[in-house]
């Protein structure tokens, strides 16, 4: 169905909903209610007329350290609200991690291990219960725009719940020659710009008439794929660099990858790494500068969005209602132990920014507490006051939001890779561990008991000297693995416990 045809239908019926609700609307909501894990047994409701808004900035393979170059997103959100320190993506891979902020649910549960392979991709994610399609029953116009999962089929018709399902059809990582789910087709033109425009447009669409959640999911900085060429070799995978606005064509000149400062760039030793990484060569420092400085210079795009973003917000005097969150689906290796790309679970790759702006958010804090991509869509549910139709296994962080020094219960987080090899014996499956305030577990689970790691990341942060093997350590990685195996199958509150203390390693 075409765009327009889209939003005028639904924008009918949602005003005619509404006007049948009015005599029950709520009133005098608070912004930021009592923690809680959001599950499923509440009925739907409308949205009431003062409900807020939330609009999601979703970055693809930013680190946390690239927040430095964005000025817009520092002034106008992060001054402005609050910054998690320790914001993880616990499956950081395109695919599955999307899948978790459209579900709450960790891949055990939503069905999505990897990019493609049985268990990835789009097909491999039942888009029927979503944040959109609680969303939806709660009387707010949705959208979503850019990145969607990998493979989405372009005969299929929209994913339910969406007002606007404005994705990017593949291939999705091409910035200059692209085509979105209404047809409308762009060539030699900028990705980032127009994601911009479409955005602001619903924005100013829906302003005064209903509450809104969009998701601007956004390419930069992912390599890039152009669909007419294979790449010229930096950055994974054979993805070229990706390009910059006209702008931002020059900026930034000599810059010099953070990653540089890191004893884990380029490894020096690396013999007792897991089986798939010990045997990498050194990386070319210059290709990596050459990569990182295309990254930034892409995300200078994105910055600018923010700021018209907020611009249109506050103009159709939506901001002092509305939540901005700013985030990405994972981290992002640039040399760290001879490695560039994600899908691993080193901290630089696990490692997300997240910034939220919003009413009841103190301006200019700061949190400290371990939080997840999972953990933000049930947050998000709950200052919606959505009704998942699911349940969800994030943890809300909305009390923390309201006084950052509010802690979680959750003392150890689930994280995981998949595999897109049907025959392996976990299918589904690569990597599967924990993580605690002080350690980093986990296991090639496909693999022998001892190709895996533990890293003491408090004597250790660089995460240079694995453990798993070490003697002092026997007591730590039996509770760690205990850990593991209560976690691995966890849905709802069970995924998020307080086991207490690690033991302490030996002498």
């Amino acid at each position: 169905m075409p765009q327009s045809l889209r939003l005028s239908l639904t924008a009918g019926a949602g005003l005619l909903f509404l006007a049948l609700i009015a005599a029950i609307a709520v009133s005098g909501q608070t912004p930021i209610g009592p923690e809680q894990v959001v599950n499923s047994s509440a009925t739907s409701r409308v949205a009431a007329s003062d409900a807020p808004n939330v609009v999601v900035f979703l970055t693809d393979d930013m680190r946390k350290d690239d927040l430095a170059y964005l000025p817009h997103v520092r002034s106008l959100l992060a001054d402005e609200g609050m910054t998690f320190t320790q914001a993880q993506s616990p499956h950081p891979l395109c695919c599955p991690a999307r899948a978790e902020l459209m579900t709450g649910q960790y891949a055990q549960n939503n069905g999505v291990r990897h990019n493609s392979g049985r268990y990835g991709g789009w097909q491999a994610f039942d888009p029927s219960s979503t944040i959109a399609t609680w969303a939806e029953a709660a009387g707010y116009a949705t959208a979503l725009h850019g990145k969607h999962l990998n493979k989405f089929d372009a005969d299929a018709p929209a994913d339910p719940g969406w007002t606007n399902f404005d994705i990017l059809l593949e291939p999705a990582t091409d910035y200059e020659n692209f085509t979105f789910f209404d047809g409308d087709t762009y060539t030699d033109d900028y990705v980032t710009t127009r994601l911009d425009e479409r955005t602001v447009a619903d924005i100013d669409t829906w302003a005064g008439r209903r509450p809104f959640l969009i998701f601007a999911n956004h390419v930069a900085p992912h390599i890039w794929f152009p669909a007419s060429a294979k790449g010229d070799g930096d950055g994974d995978r054979g993805g070229m660099v990706p390009p910059a606005e006209a702008a931002y064509a020059q900026a930034l000149t000599g810059l010099t990858p953070k990653a540089f400062k890191a004893p884990s760039f380029n490894e020096a030793d690396m013999r007792d790494k897991e089986s798939i990484v010990r045997g990498r060569a050194k990386l070319k420092p210059e290709a990596m500068r050459r990569l990182n400085l295309g990254r930034i210079r892409s995300l200078l795009s994105v910055d600018e969005a923010v700021r018209h973003t907020v611009e249109a917000l506050e103009r159709t005097g939506e901001l002092d209602d509305t939540f901005i969150v700013f985030t990405s689906d994972n981290g992002y290796a640039l040399g760290e132990h001879r490695y560039t790309g994600k899908d691993r679970l080193t901290d630089e790759i696990l490692d997300v920014p997240l910034v939220v702006r919003g009413p009841g958010v103190p301006a200019g804090t700061r949190s400290d507490r371990p939080v997840s991509l999972v953990d933000l869509t049930t947050t998000i549910a709950q200052l919606m006051s959505l009704t998942p139709t699911l349940t969800t296994d994030g943890e809300s962080f909305a009390a923390t939001l309201r006084d950052p020094a509010v802690p979680g219960h959750r003392d150890t987080m689930l994280i995981q890779t998949g595999a897109k090899d049907p025959s392996a014996r976990f299918a589904g499956w690569a990597y599967r561990g924990v993580l605690t305030e002080r350690y980093s577990y986990g296991r090639r689970i496909n693999n022998a008991p001892a190709d895996g790691f533990l890293y003491d990341r408090t004597k250790d942060p660089f995460e240079l000297t694995n453990l798993l093997l070490d003697k002092r350590y026997v007591a730590v990685r039996r509770e760690l693995e205990r850990r593991y195996r209560l976690l691995d199958d966890c849905a709802g509150s069970s995924c998020n416990r307080g086991f207490g203390p690690v033991p302490k390693p030996g002498r």
